[in-house]
C-alpha cells in the first residue's frame, strides 16, 4: 500500500500525495513555494501549455493548496502564490481527518 508509505518522504511530498497532485500540480506547487506569480510566469517556469497550467492551478486553488489574488494595473490579472507550510500541514491534517471520519463510518 505505497500510498499509506511516508518513509523518506518530505512534509512537500505527503502534501502532494494526499491531495493526489499530477506531475505538472507538483511541479507548480514546489514552483510557488515562496513565490507569487502570474500564469504566463507559471507557464514558462515550468515549461509547459498555458492552458494546463490554468487547469492546474484551478484545481489547486480548488482543494485550497494555492491562493489567486485579484489585481489590476491597466488589466485585471491574478496572482499565485502557496499559502505557509504552517497552512498547508493544518490543511492537509484537515483533510486527512476528514476521510479517516468518513471511512469510519462506510465501515460502521
Amino acid at each position: 500500500m505505497d500510498f499509506l508509505e511516508v518513509e523518506g518522504k518530505d512534509k512537500e511530498e505527503i502534501i502532494c500525495e494526499v491531495f493526489d497532485l499530477s506531475d505538472a500540480q507538483r511541479e507548480i506547487f514546489n514552483r510557488l513555494q515562496g513565490a507569487e506569480m502570474r500564469v504566463k510566469s507559471i507557464a514558462h517556469e515550468v515549461d509547459r501549455d498555458r492552458s494546463t497550467v490554468q487547469r492546474a492551478l484551478k484545481d489547486m486553488t480548488d482543494k485550497e493548496l494555492l491562493e489567486r489574488e485579484q489585481r489590476t494595473d491597466h488589466t485585471v490579472y491574478y496572482v499565485y502564490t502557496a499559502p505557509g507550510m504552517d497552512s498547508l500541514e493544518g490543511l492537509t491534517k484537515r483533510v486527512l481527518q476528514e476521510w479517516y471520519n468518513a471511512v469510519l463510518q462506510k465501515l460502521s
